[in-house]
């Protein structure tokens, strides 16, 4: 796979939470929850139709994800309509 078949990704449109609005739904609030998302997108598995895609060589040998790795083009667009409220 070329650099050229990333010209054919269509990215998802999914934007992300504003600031001032996350703010104005923890208004009143009184306990508050930290998540550490960090291993968060290990969760989502590939679609195997898209397992191919994930596909990468190193001198170590060829590997593909089963799960969704970070910093894949739509990555944040699906966890995010996945994982997160509206």
């Amino acid at each position: 796979m070329g650099s050229s078949n990333f010209k054919l990704t269509v990215k998802n449109q999914y934007p992300l939470l504003r600031i001032d609005n996350l703010f104005d739904q923890l208004r009143g609030a009184k306990v508050f929850s930290k998540i550490d998302l960090r291993f968060s997108y290990y969760q989502l598995k590939v679609k195997e139709t898209d397992i191919l895609k994930t596909t990468f060589r190193t001198h170590y040998g060829h590997y593909k994800f089963f799960v969704m790795p970070f910093g894949l083009t739509n990555a944040l667009a699906v966890f995010r309509n996945n994982c997160m409220p509206n």
